[in-house]
Order: structure tokens, then sequence, then C-alpha cells
């Protein structure tokens, strides 16, 4: 093996790994020389969820994972509200079969309107006052269980 180098972006990010011998730096990367031991402590790292990056003096160093974006924390409060709605998705279809076919249903009045009440609360969270900072609301109880 010979000499290691780490590629890296405008921002400092660490974007490739390369190797003298087998994988030569391209003229168009800014790179850093590195030791096999450093490169084997980022590649661990990293595999552990940290992310690398230039430190100060302009070396490849490890740090914490950046916190969410404002846009990650709604699309995932979108795909939390989705699986809730998801979940009471066979509810509503039951409740609206077993009323077609006239035998009764499952839920009463009182719990299917309950169960499309919190289907609107799910909907609505996206224009709650804090969002996506927001929780889910509470499911309705149900015989069956609503979530």
């Amino acid at each position: 093996m010979g000499q290691k180098f780490a590629a890296y972006d405008a921002q400092g990010a660490i974007t490739g790994f390369y190797d003298s011998v087998d994988s030569p730096v391209p003229e168009s990367v800014k790179a850093v020389g590195i030791t096999d031991a450093l490169w084997q402590e980022l590649i661990n790292g990293q595999g552990q969820g940290r992310r690398i990056a230039l430190d100060a003096d302009g070396m490849p160093a490890l740090f914490d994972p950046l916190p969410p974006t404002r846009a990650q924390q709604a699309d995932m409060m979108r795909a939390r509200r989705d699986g809730a709605l998801a979940a009471t998705d066979w509810l509503v279809a039951r409740h609206q079969d077993e009323k077609l076919i006239g035998d009764g249903t499952t839920l009463t009045a009182e719990q299917f309107t309950a169960l499309l009440r919190y289907r609107q609360a799910l909907r609505d969270l996206a224009d709650a006052t804090g969002w996506p900072n927001v929780e889910l609301p509470d499911a309705p109880g149900a015989p069956d269980s609503v979530t």
C-alpha cells in the first residue's frame, strides 16, 4: 500500500479516499495525505454513524452527525403521520364494507366518528403551530385497537 489521501469538498466534508498505488488522486480533486491508522479510524468511525470532515487544522477528523434540517424533520414527521393514517385504513375500510353489507358494524357510530376525527387531526398536523416539532394526536380506543 502507498500513501493514503482523503479528498474533500468546498465545505470541508470528506468525499472519498485514495491510495497512491492503486487509486491515485485525480488532478481536479482536493485531497490531504493521511496515515493508514487515521484512514482506518475514519472508516471505522463512519461505520458507527460519525461524519468525516476537515478539522480546524485542515486534517480529516470524526464529528457527530449534524442535526436534521427543518425539511428533514418535516419529512420524518410526515412519514410518522402517514404511518398512523395507514395503520387505521383497514378500520375505515372494514366499517364501510360492514355498512354496505348491512349486517351491523364492529365499531359503533361514536367510535367511527372518533376514528374519523383522529384521522383528520393527523391530516391537519402540517398546519399546527410548531410544525414539524409536534406530537401525533392520541389514537382513539376501539375494539380491535386503532393503531
